[in-house]
């Protein structure tokens, strides 16, 4: 199974923003589907083979998970979440 990266991150959040409502997407969703939540892509989980996609989703941005709000969306509030993505899209290299 395909390890989920900052870089693949990175590059499918940019595919997410263009989409027209990135609030109710996943960036780690084959279609960006929030509906199939991590169902559809056979990412690798936690433990030896490397961070989850939710956990690598919320560090890019800076802010930890909480159990019950992985989406950054449900934790910031759309504006603030799109606005941080972002900014850390741009401080991280991606956006040249």
């Amino acid at each position: 199974m395909k390890q989920y990266t900052e870089r693949i991150h990175a590059t499918r959040l940019l595919g997410m923003l263009n989409k027209k409502d990135p609030c109710i997407c996943c960036p780690q969703d084959k279609y960006y589907d929030a509906q199939c939540f991590h169902g559809y892509m056979p990412w690798q989980k936690n433990g030896d083979e490397g961070e989850s996609a939710c956990k690598i989703c919320m560090s890019f941005i800076g802010v930890m998970p909480n159990e019950s709000k992985w989406c950054p969306c449900n934790i910031l509030g759309r504006t603030e979440a799109i606005k941080l993505t972002w900014l850390a899209l741009e401080a991280k290299g991606y956006l040249e």
